[in-house]
């Protein structure tokens, strides 16, 4: 028998969704304002009524069973498509209103060619009952989060281009190799410098990025620009930063670009969109507000 859903069975999904998302009852009780054992009566419940064990917990730690893996899956796009729902309701009644979701790489805010908080102040003068949300995520989290419909939007630079989603070029931004103040390319004479001796060194790479310019194996990887430039600042490594990121360090002498015309990169960023369906009313205005805030027109690549 297929169980039937009711408004409070929605919110014993949040509840859920919550835990997971804070790693167990524990972590998850200052943020829901609960006590355990409401908690644990909640989830309780909640598997009563679904059938399924949905977690193990206890002195081993939280963990999600595979049925309960599903389910959040699950009420992840459940969740995507009734927000939609609620905006395309709204939009009925005149307006824009209802969640959108945005997700974005981290560290582009100081970017001069990245608009983001212009299109944000239109979209919201324009939408003022809109609830926006805006999450930093690496670019393979943002396709799949857009996937499963608990992303509407996602901005970032995408190193290959997922079958289902809807990409438009927005901005580019120059990547560039550094070194730390106490990393022994520092003091080298520029002219001294070459591919193959600063490819000697031990390198950080991208952990998202499935190719290199630096064509070396890597010494370890990170997945946040900010966990680069902490790695380049010990002069341990190299590693690829943003030139607006850089140019903080670089300034204060205390990180040195490496062969900037020889190993800098330009790194195309674009938005993300579902490619299948119609796009609610609110991601056509959102996505209408980057391209104007960006003084492009309205140029869609082909679905991959």
């Amino acid at each position: 028998m297929i169980p039937r859903f009711l408004s409070r069975d929605f919110r014993l999904l949040q509840l859920f969704t919550r835990i997971v998302e804070h790693g167990g009852f524990t972590q998850a009780q200052a943020a829901l304002n609960l006590g355990q054992s409401t908690i644990s009566t909640q989830m309780a419940a909640l598997e009563q009524q679904l059938g399924v064990r949905l977690c193990h917990r206890g002195r081993s730690g939280f963990r999600l069973t595979e049925e309960g893996e599903r389910v959040y899956q699950a009420a992840q796009r459940l969740f995507a498509a009734t927000a939609d729902f609620q905006g395309e309701v709204a939009s009925l009644r005149g307006g824009l209103a209802g969640d959108l979701s945005l997700h974005v790489v981290d560290n582009i805010a100081t970017n001069p060619a990245c608009r983001l908080s212009r299109a944000i102040e239109r979209f919201t003068r324009r939408s003022s009952r809109a609830r926006l949300t805006v999450t930093v995520d690496v670019p393979d989290n943002i396709e799949l989060a857009v996937l499963d419909g608990r992303c509407h939007v996602g901005v970032g630079s995408f190193f290959h281009h997922s079958a289902g989603l809807r990409y438009e070029p927005l901005f580019t931004e120059r990547q560039v190799l550094v070194c730390g103040r106490k990393h022994p390319l520092f003091g080298k004479a520029e002219e001294a410098l070459t591919v193959e001796s600063v490819s000697r060194h031990a390198f950080i790479a991208h952990g998202y990025a499935q190719q290199q310019i630096l064509d070396v194996p890597p010494a370890g990887s990170a997945f946040h620009m900010e966990a680069v430039a902490l790695l380049v600042l010990s002069g341990r490594y190299t590693g690829y930063l943003p030139d607006h990121q850089a140019a903080h360090w670089v300034d204060r002498g205390e990180m040195r670009v490496l062969l900037s015309a020889a190993l800098g990169y330009t790194a195309r960023f674009e938005i993300v969109t579902r490619g299948t369906g119609l796009r609610s009313n609110l991601v056509e205005a959102f996505v209408a507000h980057l391209h104007e805030a960006h003084l492009l027109p309205r140029v869609v690549s082909a679905i991959a």
